[in-house]
């Protein structure tokens, strides 16, 4: 549902900040990777990454790695992740990436957070985190799963549906929730569909957002668990087209346009919910409001098209980091991808 009532706050400017510093160690050098959602630990922040790249600097470790799941020059010498993670400190976000701790192994090199089975690897099953929340020092991480059909391809792949995993964020290692034997808790019919792409938490609830593609169409959902009870599938009801809480997903209603991820925060400064997300072909940043985490959110409002690569068919995964807004959310930081491992980009919002 759009609410066209809904007063939208004026943007006093906006500018590109640059791409994102590429981490270099001693032992490896960051090429490029896919997302970079921000969850709040309180004193620390953590960011998850879905495909990574890395290039060693001496010698190529001898761990076993996700096989690329396309094809890339062979004289290159690379280490292709899944997924990652890192934990940075701090209110600049540049500079606070600029010196993010990547989750490591004992060999020094960042690791999947979420680890494929043997089966999984041979089905060319991998993970790509979502977003999540901080409870009783786990973080509850919902993560999409993907197979690639197409090694030629860097858009071969499908998606198969949605799992929830418990997260420690100081050694890495997870576990994934089942149920009957199966990761994949949430399912449905569509051309794709993401879950846990935004938690906030409100009251004694969690407010899960998500995103369905069907004809070209993309557009959110809501969802809502008690906080207590984020494990247990039954307890999830999703807010439908009459805006009642049911308990069958694929009743659930449209919350209007959205990209396929994309964020959600209350900023103090606008006592608004401010919801980001980039229109993928037009190459636009689009931000929409709300009075209630719930909404009604507004229509969608355009702010620009993104700089981007000339040779970048799209851009994505267009996320706001309320950790390191200024004053209250007057200022507001947005990353944003694009393909072929390219550095994420950095956008400033300042509202009147």
């Amino acid at each position: 549902m759009v609410n066209n009532s809904v007063e939208q706050p004026s943007l006093h400017y906006s500018q590109h900040l640059g791409s994102v510093p590429r981490i270099k160690t001693d032992l490896w050098r960051m090429i490029g990777q896919d997302g970079g959602q921000s969850i709040n630990l309180g004193d620390q922040t953590l960011f998850v990454f879905s495909d990574s790249l890395l290039a060693p600097v001496g010698r190529m470790p001898e761990r076993a790695a996700q096989p690329l799941p396309f094809h890339i020059d062979p004289n290159v010498p690379t280490l292709f992740l899944a997924n990652c993670a890192g934990l940075t400190s701090g209110q600049d976000l540049r500079k606070s990436l600029a010196r993010l701790s990547y989750l490591c192994d004992e060999d020094g090199y960042p690791k999947e957070i979420l680890v494929a089975t043997p089966e999984e690897r041979a089905g060319n099953i991998r993970f790509w985190p979502e977003h999540g929340i901080l409870i009783d020092g786990r973080i509850f991480l919902y993560y999409l799963g993907i197979q690639a059909l197409d090694p030629g391809s860097i858009w071969g792949f499908k998606n198969l549906g949605v799992g929830l995993a418990i997260l420690d964020p100081q050694t890495g290692e997870s576990h994934r929730v089942l149920q009957d034997g199966d990761w994949r808790l949430w399912k449905i019919a569509a051309d794709d569909f993401h879950f846990g792409v935004q938690v906030i938490r409100h009251e004694e609830h969690l407010f899960i957002y998500g995103s369905v593609r069907k004809n070209y169409e993309v557009y959110g959902i809501l969802s809502r668990v008690p906080i207590s009870l984020i494990s247990n599938l039954a307890a999830y009801t999703y807010k439908d087209a009459l805006d009642n809480w049911v308990s069958d997903l694929t009743l659930a209603g449209s919350i209007g346009p959205t990209g396929p991820e994309y964020s959600v925060s209350f900023n103090r400064y606008l006592k608004k919910y401010l919801l980001v997300y980039v229109d993928p072909y037009h190459k636009d940043l689009v931000i929409r409001f709300a009075d209630q985490v719930s909404g009604p959110y507004s229509a969608p409002k355009k702010i620009g098209r993104l700089p981007h690569h000339p040779e970048s068919e799209l851009i994505y995964m267009g996320f706001e980091h309320p950790e390191f807004s200024v004053e209250d959310g007057k200022r507001v930081f947005i990353t944003y991808c694009q393909p072929f491992f390219s550095s994420n980009e950095i956008v400033e919002l300042c509202f009147q």
